[in-house]
This record gives structure tokens, sequence and C-alpha cells, in this order.
């Protein structure tokens, strides 16, 4: 009797090991079979600007690559956060992917009180695509030429100053803040909906300094309708080799990484991200993408998941801090 029922458990746990099996093979072969039908990559922002040249030229490779249609998908609002939930909410099926910004994933969660999802833990980074380096522009007007001339300028006029921003709390403004707390300056922050209509106000002379992307001053700084300072980043640009970075103008410590990625939601498969990743950065090479991208003021990169999944954690980290300073809050 004992050996029946010893036999019989025995049995059914057989059973169930070569079901569980089956499903691992029947996962596995999904995965590698993957993608086997269009594949979404959702924008959390208003469709145009760097971000859709950002994300469209590399669709375009994709779809090459991958041999299904990427699918671009523009889903507004909320500082980012709609969109952004959204595809934390999504099946993790390797069909639905996120245009990750610094913006949403490393700034909202220390901005927003009530977010509605969380950015450490719902998503599964995939790689960078690029970063959209800021750089310090004033009005004609503003007299000075270089970063300390500006800083005597702003401490000779107190509050006479405004800074725009593409709205409260995105990298531009918080750049700003970072740069009056360096600066000890006082300067008035006017926020905008959106980087275009900021840059229009700028250029018309409504405000007198902002820290843009590239592809937003670049024809601006051109005509001379605005006038370059210092770039926010670690090097500087090719475009503009004769501006200096924050640090060589002799302020330390203002270094924006306004990076654009690919996530996906969480618990989407190794092999999809795994794939998805080396699709992302054999495009990231095309000699065409990165002509078009450093033409437009947008430098080309690419990292490995976890390397990508690392500087959002410092990023956040750095940003924490100085929305801490700042005393910013966008509600």
């Amino acid at each position: 009797m004992h050996l029946v029922k010893a036999l019989r458990k025995a049995v059914i746990l057989c059973a169930l090991s070569t079901l569980v099996l089956l499903g691992h093979i029947q996962i596995a072969l999904a995965d590698e079979a993957w993608p086997t039908k269009p594949v979404r990559i959702v924008v959390p922002y208003v469709a145009g600007g760097a971000s859709d040249i950002t994300v469209r030229s590399i669709a375009q490779l994709l779809t090459a690559s991958l041999g299904q249609t990427m699918l671009v998908e523009n889903k507004a609002g909320g500082g980012g956060n709609i969109g952004t939930d959204y595809v934390a909410k999504a099946a993790p099926d390797g069909y639905t992917f996120l245009m990750a910004y610094a913006g949403p994933i490393a700034i909202n969660p220390y901005l927003y009180k009530n977010i509605p999802f969380n950015a450490q833990k719902d998503f599964s980074p995939v790689s960078l695509m690029a970063d959209a380096p800021l750089i310090l522009a004033v009005h004609p007007s503003v007299p000075a030429n270089n970063l300390n001339e500006l800083i005597a300028y702003l401490k000779a006029n107190p509050d006479q100053v405004f800074f725009g921003s593409s709205g409260t709390g995105g990298a531009d403004h918080l750049a700003g803040e970072l740069f009056r707390l360096q600066a000890n300056v006082r300067i008035q922050h006017i926020p905008f909906k959106g980087g275009a209509q900021a840059v229009i106000d700028l250029v018309a002379g409504r405000t007198q300094i902002e820290f843009l992307t590239i592809p937003g001053g670049l024809s601006h700084i051109r005509a001379g309708r605005l006038r370059a300072i210092a770039l926010a980043s670690s090097k500087r640009f090719p475009l503009f080799p004769d501006v200096p970075t924050m640090a060589e103008a002799g302020m330390k410590g203002v270094e924006i990484n306004n990076w654009y990625g690919l996530s996906a939601p969480a618990g989407t498969p190794a092999p999809i991200i795994e794939r998805m990743n080396r699709a992302l950065r054999e495009a990231i090479q095309d000699p065409a993408l990165r002509t078009r991208f450093q033409e437009v003021g947008l430098v080309p990169m690419s990292n490995s998941a976890e390397e990508f999944s690392a500087l959002i954690k410092s990023d956040s980290e750095k940003w924490k801090k100085i929305i801490q300073d700042s005393g910013v809050t966008a509600e």
C-alpha cells in the first residue's frame, strides 16, 4: 500500500516537473521568436522636438533589424507621468516599451507627492539612446560674454532677471535652480508649457537667461539671437567648440545629464531585454544616425541594461538632493 502511494506521488511529481519544463521551453521559444507583431514605443511627451528626433530615427533602424514595425506613440501629460505610468502597467510581453527620460524616471519621484508608479521597481531598463546637453544662453541685452560677467551682472541686479524653462521640475528648470544656488544669485523662474514657448520668450527678451537643450537653441545661437555662455556637461560639444563647460568657466557641480533611454515594464523576459539591447546598440552605431544626432545637438549613447539601471539610480540620488536643496515642488 505504501509502495503504491509512493509510486503515485512519484508519477504526479514527474508530471508536474514535465509541465514546468514544457512551460519554460514554451517561454524560451516565444522569447526566441520575438517579435512576431508590431512593437510600441511610448513617448510620454507631445510629438516634436529632440525626443521625437531621437526615437523616430532609432525606430526606423530597429524596424529593419528586428523585422517588425516599431510604432511610436505619444502619451503626454502630467510632466511625463501619464505615459510613463501607462507603460509601467502594460503587459511585460516585449510589445510595449517606454522612451525613458531623466524627468519622469529620475526627477518626478521627488517632485510629486502621489506619483502613480515606482520608477525604480516598475521598469526593466534596456539602454541609453542619447543625451541632450544643456547650454546656458542669454538674451543679447544681457551685458555678459562669459560666466563670471553673468554672475556679476546677476548679483548687481537681484530679482530683476528672469530665467525661463519648459515647466516646473524639468531638467532645464532644475539646472537653473542649481545655478542659482551655486552662484548665490537671486533670479526669478518663469515656467512655460513646453520648451518651444520658453525659447520664444527668451529670444523676444521677455526672459533673459535659460538652460536650453542644444536642439532648442542651436539656430538662435548661430543667428546671434541668443548668446551661449557655457555648457552644463562634462565636455565641450562639437557644434560649439569655443563654448566652455560650466566647470571650465569656473563653476563645478553644474553638470546635467538630460538623457533619453529605453525601458520596458518590469517582468519583461530577460532574453527580450537582451535582444532589444543588442538591436538598440547596433542602431546607435549607425553612421548616418550619429551624424544626424550630432547635427541637431544630441550625443548618441548606448550601454548595457545593468549600466543604464546604475545610471538611473545614481542620477535619481543627485536630483533628489538638488530638489531638496532648492525647495522646488510640482504640487
